[in-house]
């Protein structure tokens, strides 16, 4: 059985009406009623009584269609978390970032950014240094690092430069 079994059942059992159904799901009609002939031949019994004027729903079809709606419900959760995942709208993230970036604006208001845009995406951060956040890079153990120059960057690593910080040096006057 497969789930475009299922979709068909459903629809069939939804419009009580092979060729309605079969307009609803874009086939025709006789290959939908031999899809549904399939499918209760596999099941070992009738889930459509065939009446004069229509169809309607034995008690076997009537449960078979309770359930047949939960598992497409599911299997349309499933489909959407796995789509979500791969776009990385869901699941989780592992942000690396040298001490002195906390203090910087940049980062906690692109952390900000990322969790509103991803709600569903759990961010953990993790604070070290340059050299400890590569190597967690390169184990799996941090997703994306905000690391600071003047560390050359392996060829295995992509980058880019977010911020340009201006430094000033202050000396006492008698240095000056």
């Amino acid at each position: 059985m497969e789930l475009r079994h299922l979709r068909y059942f459903t629809a069939v059992a939804e419009e009580l009406h092979f060729t309605r159904a079969a307009a609803r799901l874009g086939i025709g009609q006789p290959p939908l009623s031999q899809q549904i002939q399939q499918l209760e031949r596999e099941i070992g019994t009738p889930l459509f009584l065939r009446l004069p004027r229509g169809i309607a729903l034995t008690e076997a079809g009537a449960q078979f269609l309770e359930d047949a709606r939960a598992i497409l419900a599911s299997a349309d959760r499933a489909i959407d978390t796995a789509r979500r995942l791969g776009r990385g709208e869901r699941g989780a993230i592992t942000v690396g970032f040298t001490a002195s970036a906390v203090f910087h604006p940049y980062l906690p208001r692109a952390i900000r950014a990322y969790r509103d845009r991803y709600p569903d995406v759990r961010v953990t951060l993790t604070e070290s240094n340059t050299v400890t956040l590569l190597r967690g890079l390169r184990a799996g153990e941090v997703d994306v690092a905000f690391v600071r120059p003047p560390y050359v960057l392996d060829a295995e690593f992509a980058s880019e430069r977010v911020l340009d910080e201006p430094m000033l040096v202050a000396l006492p006057p008698t240095i000056a």
